[in-house]
């Protein structure tokens, strides 16, 4: 292995024992990382309100852009887009 090699792998390992420092603070202090994709129940709680109002939204998606995807039987939201969307609606209401 050549001295340049080495050098690399150190610092591989250091930044991997700063990344796993780092996961471990966001953890003991409560950070979840959310999922690409939600499902109906997740996205009904994260705008807390009932999963049968979260249903309505994606029915209603053409109209209010809200943003679902459909596959067969199966609605997925996609976090970033539904926070830009919960930034869209609030935009006039502050």
């Amino acid at each position: 292995m050549s001295f340049e090699d080495t050098i690399r792998q150190i610092v591989r390992e250091e930044n991997e024992k700063h990344l796993n420092n780092i996961k471990k603070l966001l953890k003991e202090h409560g950070y979840q990382e959310a999922p690409r994709l939600l499902k109906v129940p997740e996205a009904a709680q994260i705008l807390r309100i009932g999963r049968t109002a979260t249903y309505e939204l994606c029915h209603q998606s053409e109209h209010n852009g809200f943003p679902c995807i459909r596959e067969g039987n199966k609605i997925r939201i996609p976090y970033t887009s539904l926070m830009n969307w919960v930034e869209e609606q609030t935009k006039d209401v502050v």
